[in-house]
C-alpha cells in the first residue's frame, strides 16, 4: 500500500470533521475581504471616526480603502480643519502652497488644535525685548532679528534649532518685512526699503524712501508700497534706475500708518491708520492703476480703532484686526463690513492670519496668548500659551501650517507642534 506524506492536502482534508469544513466555508463567504469595493464604501461611510480608525488597523485593502478622502469628508464638516493657501496670479484663483496632508489627517489634527495638544519649542531667544515678525515658507521659518534676518529650518531631521542663512548688510533695525518668490523684501527703523535674494547674506537692493520708521511693507512685482510713522504711505519702483524717480507715488494721510496691504490681483492698496482723531478713518483705498483714493472704510468706528494687520483672503476680500480688538471681514465690492468676530478678553489683537478658508488665527496684546478662529463660529475654538513664555508678552507676529503654529514673543520665538499623538 502507498504511503501518503503527512502535510499533503488530503492527509489534511481527511483529517478534518466534516462539520469543521463547512464552518470554514460559511466564515469565508461572510468575510468583509470577500466584498466589492463599492459595497464597502457604503459601510464605511456608516461608520463614526472611533470604527473607522480601527478598520485602518485591520488590513491593508480595507486601511486603503477606509483613508480615502471622500469617507472622512462629512466628518470635517463640523471640524475646523487647518489648511495651507494663497493667492495664484497665474491661475487666478486660490491654490496649496505646500503639499497638503490627507483629509483623514487633517481631523486628526484637527481635534488636537481644538483641544489644544500639542508639544512646545523654543527656536531662538532674545537677549533684549524686540518686536520680532515671521514668515514662513518651503524654506523654513524666517525671523527679524535686530538688524538681521534669520532662516530657521523646521523638519524634524534637521530639528527647529537649526540655522539656515543670515540676511543682514543694513545698520538699523528691521521692523517688517515680507517674502515675495526668491526675494526678502524689508522695511527699517531709519525709513529704508531692503531687498535680498533669500541666498545672499548682503542686500541687493536698498533705498531711504521715508523720514521715519516703516511700520508695514507689502509687494506686487516690481513696485513697494510702506506705510511709515510719518504719516505717508509711499510707492517705490525698484525698476527705476535713477534714484530720484523710485517714488513714484507719495499719498499723505495725515495719520500713523499701522499697516498696509495690496489685493492679490494688484488693484487695491489699502492702508490701516491709528485713527486717533475723528477725521481719519481706520482704513482707506486706493486704485493702484490711477493711484488715487478710491474710499473709506470704517467711518462709524469709534476713534481710536486702529488697524494693526490686515490679509487679503481673496482680491475682493479683506481682514482686518486691531485695537478695538475687533476681527472685520470687508467686502471690496460693496465697501461693507459683512462679518465681525469680538475678542473675548478686550485685548487688542496685534496680528492676523488666516487660511483663506475658515480657519484665523490672532494674536493678542497681553498673555502671549493666540487664538483659534473658525469664520462659521461666533466665539474662538482654541486659545494657546506657549509654556514657559513671560506672561505679559505681546503676540507681535504668527505663522502657520496645517501642523505648526509659530508664535513671536518680546524675547522668544516658539514652535508649537500639533502632530503629536494624544
Amino acid at each position: 500500500m502507498s504511503r501518503i506524506h503527512h502535510k499533503s492536502n488530503m492527509t489534511r482534508k481527511s483529517l478534518r470533521p466534516k462539520g469543521e469544513e463547512k464552518e470554514d466555508r460559511d466564515e469565508h463567504g461572510s468575510s468583509l475581504d470577500c466584498l466589492p469595493d463599492d459595497v464597502l464604501y457604503v459601510i464605511l461611510l456608516k461608520l463614526d471616526i472611533q470604527s473607522l480608525g480601527r478598520v485602518c488597523r485591520t488590513c491593508r485593502r480595507l486601511r486603503s480603502l477606509a483613508e480615502a478622502d471622500f469617507v472622512w469628508t462629512r466628518h470635517g464638516e463640523q471640524n475646523t480643519l487647518i489648511q495651507e493657501s494663497s493667492w495664484c496670479d497665474q491661475k487666478q484663483k486660490i491654490v496649496s502652497k505646500h503639499t497638503e496632508c490627507s483629509y483623514k489627517e487633517k481631523i486628526r489634527l484637527s481635534y488636537n488644535w481644538e483641544a489644544g495638544v500639542f508639544q512646545s519649542t523654543v527656536i531662538t531667544q532674545n537677549p533684549v525685548k524686540q518686536m520680532p515678525w515671521l514668515r514662513f515658507d518651503e524654506t523654513g521659518l524666517w525671523v527679524s532679528s535686530e538688524q538681521h534676518i534669520k532662516c530657521f529650518s523646521t523638519r524634524r531631521h534637521r530639528g527647529p534649532k537649526h540655522h539656515l542663512h543670515t540676511l543682514g548688510g543694513v545698520k538699523h533695525d528691521v521692523t517688517h518685512f515680507t517674502l515675495q518668490g526668491e526675494s526678502v523684501i524689508a522695511g527699517c527703523s531709519d525709513g529704508s526699503i531692503v531687498r535680498w535674494n533669500k541666498t545672499s547674506e548682503k542686500p541687493t537692493f536698498t533705498y531711504k524712501v521715508h523720514d521715519d520708521h516703516i511700520h508695514k511693507v507689502d509687494v506686487r512685482e516690481n513696485l513697494i508700497f510702506s506705510g511709515s510713522a510719518d504719516n505717508t504711505i509711499r510707492i517705490t519702483d525698484t525698476d527705476q534706475l535713477a534714484a530720484k524717480s523710485r517714488v513714484v507715488k507719495v499719498i499723505e494721510v495725515e495719520e500713523r500708518v499701522w499697516s498696509v496691504a495690496v489685493s492679490p490681483d494688484g488693484r487695491w492698496c489699502v492702508g490701516g491708520t491709528a485713527a486717533s482723531t475723528d477725521e481719519t478713518p481706520p482704513l482707506i483705498v486706493w486704485d493702484v492703476e490711477s493711484l488715487t483714493k478710491f474710499c473709506n472704510l470704517g467711518t462709524q468706528h469709534k476713534k481710536g480703532a486702529g488697524v494693526f494687520d490686515m490679509k487679503f483672503e481673496s482680491p475682493n476680500l479683506l481682514l482686518t484686526s486691531g485695537y478695538d480688538t475687533v476681527i472685520r471681514l470687508w467686502d471690496m465690492r460693496t465697501h461693507t463690513c459683512v462679518c465681525n468676530w469680538v475678542e473675548p478678553f478686550d485685548y487688542a489683537n496685534y496680528c492676523i492670519q488666516s487660511d483663506n478658508n475658515m480657519a484665523m488665527f490672532t494674536g493678542t496684546a497681553r498673555s502671549s496668548m493666540t487664538r483659534l478662529w473658525d469664520k462659521r463660529k461666533s466665539k474662538p475654538v482654541g486659545i494657546y500659551h506657549p509654556p514657559g513664555r513671560r506672561r505679559d508678552s505681546p503676540v507681535y507676529s504668527i505663522a502657520y501650517d496645517t501642523s505648526k503654529l509659530f508664535v513671536a514673543l518680546d524675547l522668544s520665538i516658539h514652535m508649537l507642534d500639533f502632530s503629536v499623538n494624544r
